[in-house]
């Protein structure tokens, strides 16, 4: 039996699977990072640029102070981002000057592991992005092979396209990412040991594998027997339906099995209990373990896809349609040749499934997106594609367009369009984000009570004769007071 290390996923991806990607909050990062440094994870998987989006979107808080928060509360435990490698935040392709502008800041903002997708498995792609991110100071780099199910994609496809990453020394290690939870105890039995003997010198012994229709637990315990060392897991609430294996039951059942987990359980169960209070609190959903249901392997659509999506749905007063845009899904993802169900490729395919349904007619309206991945921009398709549906598409303007690599795109242009003197973190949010959304930020940030507290707190520091000094931001004021000597001594 063998040594094994956990990742927790519960703030970046079950807060995506849970809670619609919106429910965690800056102070609740600071509230349970703490606990979670004690117990021994191998890493925090703390962010990513969809969770990046949220917070400047939803809650107006900025994504940089967040990523601090973490990193200053957690000395203990390295934390991850992970990355498709050609989108950050957008739904386009991402010009490389922005995403080494990204990387450069997530190191030096406190993360310093990285795993690197490529959906469409362009392993050339996802070398070149690995090697981006140790150049800018990412200290561990860990290539994915993205499962799903389809005619194409093989246990021979999975283990050629693991090969491919052999010579990169970028790439510290492999792992299986299993976005949808399609993987089975009986197909991890054949895909692990083809995997690991595709492999000379890199060593696959990961895996992240969702919950969704309810085999996780037991295929991870299975992969663990086969020499896969760090699993990924998440606490309560965030953990079970469509998120990962419950952290706390997925060790004693390793520990049954013989395995060793060196963990605390005492402090996963006082962060579960914080993020459960945060829960109820803030009337959030908690995860519960699914039942198997078959269909599921029809649509392989991603639990916190799902949850999206039932969400944009209500915002738009049509929450009726979820089932028919979900069976939609199916033919669309036929149609396009078989690309794997995970972002961004998930959110093209149910964007597209919806304008289907909503037309009433296949393809009436092509997304601008679903273009693009039938121009090429994020590699070939691995199946065959509708003919059709590709005449229709490249018959439109944007289909006429030359492939985008973002290539000519620079700094400098940036800085010339959003500003010369504001901060490289601003400028990336403005390069990817709309500019109501990141003025509504930086506004909510500066007229904050913390904001004028901590305006008071310098102005005191900075002038220590001060007697007395106040901040206010015209609906809040702070005051504070110095005692004299006479006082002080008394």
């Amino acid at each position: 039996m063998a040594d094994i290390n956990l990742v927790d996923v519960s703030l970046r991806d079950g807060n995506q699977s849970i809670w619609g990607a919106t429910g965690v909050t800056t102070r609740m990062v600071e509230g349970v990072t703490p606990d979670l440094d004690q117990v021994g994870y191998r890493v925090l998987e703390i962010v990513s640029s969809t969770l990046m989006a949220t917070a400047v979107r939803y809650h107006r808080e900025d994504p940089w102070e967040r990523l601090r928060a973490a990193r200053d509360r957690t000395p203990n435990t390295r934390l991850g981002f992970l990355t498709t490698g050609k989108r950050f935040i957008t739904f386009h392709r991402t010009p490389d000057a922005v995403f080494e502008l990204a990387f450069s800041l997530l190191a030096r903002n406190g993360v310093s592991r990285l795993w690197v997708i490529d959906p469409m498995h362009d392993m050339e792609g996802a070398k070149r992005t690995a090697e981006m991110a140790k150049r800018v100071g990412f200290e561990e780099v860990i290539g994915g092979i993205c499962y799903t199910t389809s005619p194409v994609h093989t246990d021979d496809y999975f283990a050629a396209k693991a090969a491919e990453l052999e010579d990169c020394p970028a790439i510290d290690g492999l792992y299986l990412k299993d976005p949808a939870g399609l993987l089975t105890p009986d197909r991890v039995k054949t895909l692990v040991p083809l995997m690991q003997s595709s492999l000379r010198q890199k060593k696959f012994d990961e895996i992240h594998s969702h919950s969704t229709t309810g085999l996780s637990p037991l295929t991870v315990l299975d992969a663990a027997d086969l020499g896969i060392h760090t699993i990924h897991c998440a606490l309560p609430p965030l953990a079970n339906g469509a998120s990962h294996p419950e952290a706390q039951q997925l060790v004693r059942n390793l520990r049954a099995r013989g395995h060793t987990v060196d963990v605390d359980l005492d402090a996963m169960a006082r962060a579960s209990a914080y993020l459960q209070r945060q829960a109820k609190i803030k009337n959030l959903p908690v995860g519960t373990p699914n039942e198997y249901d078959e269909a599921y392997y029809r649509h392989t659509i991603p639990g916190g896809v799902q949850s999206t999506t039932r969400r944009q749905l209500t915002e738009i007063r049509r929450p009726e349609l979820f089932d028919a845009v979900i069976e939609e899904s199916v033919q669309v993802r036929e149609d396009l040749g078989w690309p794997i169900v995970m972002t961004p490729f998930a959110q093209y395919i149910v964007a597209q499934a919806t304008l289907n349904v909503i037309s009433g007619e296949r393809y009436k309206q092509i997304s601008d997106e679903v273009i693009d991945l039938l121009r090429g921009d994020f590699g070939p398709l691995p199946g065959p594609v509708d003919p059709e549906l590709m005449d229709r598409a490249m018959a439109t303007k944007r289909g006429q367009q030359p492939v985008n690599d973002g290539g000519d795109v620079t700094i400098k242009d940036l800085r010339q369009r959003f500003g010369a003197t504001i901060s490289d973190e601003e400028l990336l949010l403005r390069a990817v984000m709309p500019a109501e959304q990141v003025d509504g930020m930086y506004a909510a940030k500066a007229a904050s009570p913390v904001s004028s507290l901590k305006k008071l707190l310098s102005l005191a520091e900075d002038r220590p004769t001060l007697h007395s000094v106040s901040v206010s931001d015209g609906t809040t004021k702070f005051s504070l007071e110095r005692p004299t000597a006479q006082e002080a001594s008394r």
